[in-house]
């Protein structure tokens, strides 16, 4: 049975790139060489526009030299093009003031807001921000300030009195011209549950095949229990990195550089504060890292986990082989993709110009292209 006749057609791709607001190098576990400049980040947004990738994530991290909403507003105004999918931690905003900020955000850059709902993982890291809430009540707390958003934007007059977030009469207007999407993450069962009830498009990081398949069957799951409160269907997407060379053996050549100068006093710390998480999902990270080999399956390398918090794996190989493994998690049914590379401008140009052809080559013969047509090595999925 093919992936389509279990889970009917596969959605088009979204491509987006990754915004860098903190420094960026040729190495990680080092100082980066490269400031993150409002002039560098708005030449990754056109540089990413140009490759044909539709929008671009900004993190949010208390330890980046730029704060998200800032400068992505300052590079929405810089820019043309590709839009940004800005990270907001529900704690930071009142979901009041933040639906008019969106709202305000979409009018004066219409169909280049998109919003990704950040829960939050590290205590210590959720303290810097005077977030002190459990697991289980931040997760209350983003549904609730999703919720709201979705209220808000309708337009209409609304009271909301709960004990944390009460408010009377509040109004948007003008309400954004169009629908902002909403995209939430989370390994945990209350993030895969707030997810089918309210977000536009679930993410994953990336993971293997299996673990990947085995994620989606259980957010179908919750398709079929939850009550979806989103005119929409539920769409799937997957945070990964991408190391693409001319060769394979190239590319895996610069996955080693890439960890060849990691400081062991960076490793230290890194592995002493992602020891404390309360992320499901980084600590898959960490165990892929942790398996024994940083190659987990073919074309997937665990070693970006070595010292960087959130999604450590990249996905290597030669450009079929890169296209490959994209169409084969298609095939699963995720149809947005985030990627990121090292230095994150120049990565994004040889992406569009090594992988963006084969899959629009791919695209127009139809999204059931299979993963076996693109790239030996990759095992297709049936």
């Amino acid at each position: 049975m093919t992936p389509a006749e279990r889970h009917g057609p596969l959605d088009p791709l979204d491509l987006l790139w990754f915004c860098q607001l903190a420094a960026d190098g040729e190495f990680i576990g080092t100082e980066p060489e490269r400031r993150p400049t409002l002039a560098y980040i708005s030449s990754i947004v056109e540089t990413a526009a140009e490759m044909g990738f539709s929008s671009l994530l900004t993190a949010t991290n208390y330890h980046a030299e730029n704060e998200a909403w800032t400068a992505s507003i300052a590079t929405l105004a810089r820019t043309r093009g590709a839009g940004l999918l800005v990270a907001v931690r529900p704690g930071m905003f009142h979901p009041a003031i933040f639906a008019k900020m969106v709202a305000t955000a979409e009018n004066l850059f219409p169909g280049r807001v998109r919003i990704n709902v950040v829960t939050g993982s590290n205590p210590a890291e959720n303290a810097m921000y005077g977030d002190m809430e459990s697991h289980a009540d931040r997760y209350a707390r983003t549904r609730e300030f999703i919720a709201i958003l979705r209220d808000l934007w309708r337009g209409e007059p609304t009271d909301h009195l709960s004990d944390r977030y009460p408010f009377k009469g509040a109004i948007v207007s003008p309400v954004p011209p169009e629908p902002v999407p909403i995209y939430l993450g989370g390994h945990s069962d209350d993030a895969q549950r707030i997810a089918a009830e309210l977000a536009d498009v679930y993410l994953l990081w990336g993971d293997t095949l299996a673990g990947v398949e085995g994620r989606l069957a259980t957010m179908r799951t919750h398709e079929r229990t939850v009550e979806r409160l989103v005119d929409t269907r539920l769409r799937y997407g997957l945070r990964c990195h991408v190391i693409v060379r001319e060769t394979e053996a190239e590319a895996w050549q610069a996955a080693d550089r890439l960890i060849s100068r990691i400081d062991p006093e960076v490793r230290r710390r890194f592995v002493e504060t992602t020891g404390v998480v309360d992320s499901e999902g980084q600590r898959r990270q960490l165990a892929l890292a942790s398996s024994g080999s940083l190659v987990v399956e073919p074309h997937l390398w665990a070693g970006v986990g070595l010292a960087r918090s959130g999604v450590g794996v990249a996905i290597v190989g030669d450009p079929m082989q890169v296209a490959g493994t994209l169409r084969a998690y298609q095939a699963l049914g995720i149809s947005t993709f985030i990627l990121s590379g090292y230095p994150h401008l120049e990565e994004c140009r040889r992406f569009g110009q090594l992988v963006m052809p084969l899959l629009r080559q791919s695209e127009g013969r139809g999204a059931r292209t299979r993963a076996s047509e693109l790239s030996a090595g990759v095992a297709p999925v049936t």
